[in-house]
């Protein structure tokens, strides 16, 4: 690719075909000069080889590259097509260049250039043409120089629950096809993600819709996502029919449609994390089965959320109860081994290993003798790594500056489902326990560096509290977040879910003290040179400060100096919208962003040629951070469209937005779900996207990551 840019490559390539078929190029030699244009624009290519004409009409080969490609191609162009078959030395020369050729590449930048003299004789010719275009083959396979190293499948997962934690939907779903490409999970784990994604954005009817949902429901699954399961099936057939109080309705689709998929989810003990739907699915299986007295005890203690089958649930007469025989320790073991190999839970697993350490060691071997228990028994050995796992976030953290923990990320990954944090109860001494281990995890670097890596887990923990942002955990989210900042000394990368515990601490309010504190440590974590990508997290750090109270205001503006002194060194490299967002910002405090407009920046990303046309809508209940992604986007181009809304239900207006525009960009955090539910229904299969915060950095983000990621030449529907 000639330049560094591939909009301005495409221009130039385009530019170059036209002008070729001015030229004769010498018989059956077509197809190969055709094949060495294509590395004008081709990104695997380090410049390019352009086919040419001298003045005095010899026919060459020209070779065009920005210094620092051509200190890549020169020595492999030199191996395949060198003095052998060509007149290239390795040199570069420019005396047969034709002057118009120079124009038509000096948008690329300065260059170097070659002219490659080919023999004249046609078998020689041929094979000199197939030589240079073997070179472009060889860099076309060849891994990418730019390539980032391996990641451990558990980073990408706790990669995969940040996303999540934040709302932004389209990473996910590329880290979820990136597990998928590169064959890092099963079918049925990755299915299982691809559940978790949509249940996040409450798309019931697509976790219904998954091709193999009937085998889900009777496969190995976690309690969560046995929960999700139950509430997409009820939500994609029974919500509205029960919300109108169509009793006869309810039943009859359950006991036709839905109780085939749901019976073999309904087991004892259901998931602590059951919600309201999964809920009322048990209680309509014990209306079609009274027998089943292990669910009526459960759903008759989730009355409130019953609705009208509460009573109905209060007639059902219980059964007489038949004395349960004890268990020897043998036949407990045999039991616990068999419910974990039909759920994945890491409660279940640390029953079962209980379990087992009761057993002496000839009933331990008698049990490993038969099947299906010897595999049972392999597969809780690998899967938990010793011979017991923690059971709640405190144990975790006090294994975790164990080298040998291996599974530590794996393990937490299960505990952000199965351990509750908070909640309407909150237990001081329980909150004191979780607050010593942090600290004490602070003080040793693998704790500190395995308690960075599992945040998104603990993160997502603490967001299920359904008193979310607690204050009475407030001392929690601010040691995790003096933990993270100390962290990123080390290198530890900062994840978004960061963001939920900054918000969270703003949100509760602080004294003049804790303030100073949080600023400290959100500066830290800022770091002292960060690059391109952390720019919008920095904004929309910067604009959760400007939404909440601050009682040391003098704090606030340090902290927003010191973001964009170090914003003013990237400043010429920053994207269009990134610009406009950071001059927004400097404005207010008193800078001059010496940033070149957006309108003369159009060919620096491509992102305004892109935007230019297109009709988006907002929809974000905070009206202002709307307001300033129009105004940025509109600064853009005039040509932009752009509509926003904050309606709190489905009306004509949003009806009509969802349909007709180009884009549709939700915030996230900041909407209705009945809103969001409208606007999906509307939007069928045109582009609809999440932004993760409340601001307008996650708006113009949002717009930014769509428009970016479309195949240049189509950002957008047809």
């Amino acid at each position: 690719m000639i330049g560094a840019n591939p909009e301005t490559a495409k221009r130039i390539a385009s530019q170059l075909r036209a002008r070729s078929k001015a030229f004769t190029f010498p018989t059956g030699t077509e197809a190969l000069c055709n094949q060495l244009l294509e590395t004008v624009d081709s990104t695997t290519f380090p410049g390019a080889l352009v086919p040419e004409q001298a003045a005095d009409g010899e026919f060459l080969v020209v070779a065009i590259a920005l210094p620092s490609d051509w200190r890549r191609l020169c020595p492999v162009l030199r191996a395949f097509a060198g003095p052998t078959l060509t007149s290239f030395d390795g040199l570069p020369s420019t005396d047969l260049v034709v002057a118009d050729l120079l124009a038509a590449v000096a948008e690329a930048g300065q260059c170097v250039t070659a002219a490659i003299k080919v023999p004249t004789d046609p078998g020689d010719r041929e094979m000199a043409l197939r030589a240079l275009v073997r070179v472009r083959d060889t860099f076309a396979r060849a891994p990418s120089p730019t390539r980032a190293a391996p990641e451990p499948t558990s980073w990408l997962l706790a990669r995969f629950q940040d996303h999540l934690n934040v709302g932004r939907r389209d990473a996910a779903a590329a880290v979820l096809h990136r597990l998928r490409d590169e064959l890092r999970l099963d079918a049925l784990n990755l299915r299982s993600l691809e559940v978790q994604l949509l249940s996040t954005f409450n798309e019931w009817a697509g976790i219904v819709n998954l091709p193999g949902f009937a085998n889900l429901t009777r496969a190995r699954r976690t309690p969560a996502t046995t929960s999700l399961l139950l509430e997409a099936l009820y939500q994609a057939h029974l919500a509205s029919p029960f919300e109108a109080g169509d009793q006869a309705g309810v039943e009859s689709i359950y006991a036709q449609q839905v109780r085939v998929l749901a019976a073999p989810m309904l087991k004892a003990p259901l998931p602590a994390s059951l919600r309201a739907g999964g809920w009322r699915l048990a209680t309509l299986e014990v209306l079609s089965s009274p027998a089943r007295e292990d669910l009526r005890t459960g759903a008759a203690a989730r009355s409130n959320v019953l609705g009208w089958l509460a009573p109905r649930l209060a007639a059902v007469s219980s059964p007489e109860k038949s004395p349960v025989p004890r268990l020897d320790s043998t036949d407990e073991a045999r039991e616990r081994l068999i419910a974990g190999e039909a759920r994945e839970s890491v409660d279940v697993m640390s029953a079962t290993l209980a379990a087992l350490a009761r057993l002496d060691d000839t009933q331990r071997a008698e049990l490993a003798r038969a099947e299906p228990f010897r595999s049972a028994l392999r597969a809780l050995e690998q899967e938990a790594g010793s011979t017991s796992v923690p059971t709640s976030w405190p144990m975790w953290l006090t294994r975790i500056s164990d080298a040998s923990f291996t599974n530590a990320l794996a393990l937490a990954r299960m505990g952000a489902e199965e351990w509750p944090i908070g909640g309407d109860a909150t237990d001081p001494v329980e909150v004191a326990s979780l607050f010593d281990a942090l600290n004490k995890a602070q003080s040793d670097s693998l704790a500190a560096e395995r308690t960075a890596q599992a945040l998104p887990y603990i993160v997502a923990a603490l967001q299920r509290d359904p008193l979310f942002p607690n204050s009475a955990m407030t001392q929690i989210y601010s040691s995790l977040l003096t933990l993270l900042a100390l962290g990123s000394g080390r290198g530890t990368s900062v994840y978004d879910s960061s963001l939920v515990l900054i918000e969270a601490l703003l949100s509760i309010g602080t004294d003049a003290a804790q303030y100073r504190e949080i600023a400290a440590d959100v500066d830290e974590l800022a770091g002292e040179g960060f690059g391109l990508r952390m720019v919008y997290w920095t904004l929309e750090l910067i604009e959760a400060f400007m939404r909440s109270p601050a009682p040391d205001t003098a704090a606030r503006e340090k902290l927003v100096h010191s973001v964009l002194a170090r914003l003013t060194p990237l400043r010429g490299r920053l994207s269009c919208l990134q610009q406009a967002a950071v001059r927004s910002l400097s404005k207010e405090f008193g800078w001059t962003f010496d940033v070149p407009p957006a309108q003369q920046d159009l060919d620096g990303d491509g992102l305004a040629e892109r935007l230019r046309g297109k009709s988006i809508a907002i929809y974000s209940l905070v009206e202002g951070a709307s307001r300033q992604a129009k105004v940025a986007l509109q600064a853009i181009s005039g040509d932009i469209d752009v509509q926003c809304s904050a309606d709190q239900g489905g009306t004509s207006q949003l009806r009509a937005l969802a349909i007709n525009s180009d884009l549709f960009v939700v915030a996230w955090a900041a909407a209705k779900h009945a809103a969001t539910d409208f606007i999906r229904t509307h939007r069928s299969d045109r582009p609809l996207v999440y932004a993760e915060g409340k601001g307008v950095s996650s708006l113009l983000r949002a717009v930014e990551d769509y428009f970016t990621a479309q195949p240049s030449g189509r950002s957008g529907p047809d």
